[in-house]
């Protein structure tokens, strides 16, 4: 039978190392041949583990080692700070390149508040004509401020100025009513605007000042000669003696 004690005590020989001593019992000990191990007997009622539950054992082993290790590290980390003051912070780096732009931003699938709804952080739903998004877990209606946010309100409609006319003073004149008066426009600024020009007026428009004389055009062309006229005059004249004629 091959002892590896004896092979043990021949290398340090031949190396000039003294055996080590060793005691007549250990030595009994290790010499003497030990019994076999008992082979436990299978018990065929058991089922034995798949490869599914031997991964989930094996992946909850890791995780425990893994958090127990991220609390030693903390609390090693907690005794370096409270022993060791902390350095003064370094000067700020460059600044890094842009990132590519992600994605665009979706919004959720807009719903119809209904109550005695549970809605959730972020879902976006219509109400009263408007567009609101929870910005927590909540069953408030969107009048609710505190537990929603505004996106969108309906419209209405806008108000379009009326051309009224020339100005009177006994009429009733409304918000952006237009008026013509001493050749200009108004428009008012308020309901009951008052009299105008006031300040309840706006002028739009005014009579321009005269321009400057333009200079004098070519002459035109000589006309056509006229018709001769009559002389019946004479003979409407009295008569008159020869001697105040000479």
């Amino acid at each position: 039978m091959f002892d590896p004690r004896e092979r043990i005590d021949r290398i340090y020989c031949e190396l000039g190392v003294p055996p080590e001593k060793e005691d007549a019992l250990e030595r009994w000990e290790r010499m003497r041949p030990k019994p076999e191990p008992e082979r436990p007997e299978r018990q065929l009622d058991i089922r034995p583990p798949t490869m599914a539950e031997i991964d989930q054992l094996i992946g909850q082993r890791i995780a425990d080692e893994h958090e127990f290790m991220i609390a030693i590290m903390a609390e090693v980390v907690a005794i370096a700070e409270e022993w060791m003051p902390a350095a003064p912070p370094g000067p700020p780096g460059p600044q890094g390149p842009a990132g590519t732009s992600g994605a665009p931003g979706k919004l959720p699938v807009v719903k119809l508040w209904t109550p005695e709804s549970v809605f959730y952080e972020g879902d976006v739903v219509t109400f009263d004509g408007g567009t609101f998004q929870a910005t927590r877990d909540t069953g408030q209606p969107p009048t609710h401020a505190a537990h929603w946010i505004c996106l969108a309100v309906g419209g209405r409609n806008a108000k379009s100025p009326r051309v009224r006319g020339t100005f009177s003073a006994d009429a009733q004149y409304q918000e952006l009513d237009i008026v013509a008066l001493n050749g200009g426009s108004f428009i008012a600024r308020k309901d009951d605007p008052g009299v105008c020009p006031g300040p309840g007026w706006q002028l739009l428009v005014s009579r321009g000042k005269a321009g400057d004389k333009g200079t004098p055009g070519p002459r035109g062309e000589k006309g056509a000669k006229g018709d001769e006229g009559h002389r019946e005059w004479v003979a409407a004249l009295p008569l008159i003696p020869n001697s105040r004629l000479r």
